[in-house]
């Protein structure tokens, strides 16, 4: 009668305590278990006792376990919130420097501005009568007249 029956325990407590009480009991004062000689197998050699002993993966690995649980355990009870999913994103602006927050569009929208200005007229200075025109428009006027006070050289054409 092994020691789980004896205390009167039954169900999974009952198999739980017999097989811990039977790794505990292992290889204590017993001789092994010989398997029938297979061809190529020394008869001498069994199971070293005095190295690791074989509960003692079982009862480590249970240690483990059980203190993976509790640290698990102890942080969501420390920490309630800490596993609530929520959104963290900002209700309001971000105080200045401004970081951007959608460099994509914010490219996309600088390149349509600086092609509107590219290709529409406009002002550049209203208060000093300076305006701008398409890009096309004012290269195809310095092609025709050049551009006062550049120097002579700089104006002849370049053979090709």
């Amino acid at each position: 009668m092994d020691k789980a029956t004896r205390i009167g325990r039954s169900g999974v407590a009952g198999t739980a305590a017999a097989l811990l009480f039977g790794w505990l009991r292992q290889g204590r004062g017993r001789t092994p278990k010989r398997k029938p000689q297979q061809e190529g197998s020394n008869p001498d050699t069994t199971f070293e006792a005095r190295d690791t002993p074989p509960w003692l993966f079982p009862v480590l690995g249970g240690l483990a376990a059980g203190l993976i649980v509790t640290v698990v355990v102890s942080l969501l009870l420390i920490f309630p919130n800490a596993a609530r999913d929520e959104n963290h994103a900002l209700t309001t602006p971000m105080p200045k420097p401004r970081l951007q927050t959608d460099p994509v569009a914010d490219l996309k929208r600088y390149k349509e501005q600086a092609m509107e200005r590219l290709t529409g007229y406009g002002w550049a200075d209203r208060a000093h009568g300076i305006a701008h025109i398409p890009i096309e428009e004012a290269m195809r006027r310095v092609a025709e007249r050049g551009i006062a006070d550049w120097p002579a050289d700089a104006r002849r054409e370049v053979p090709r």
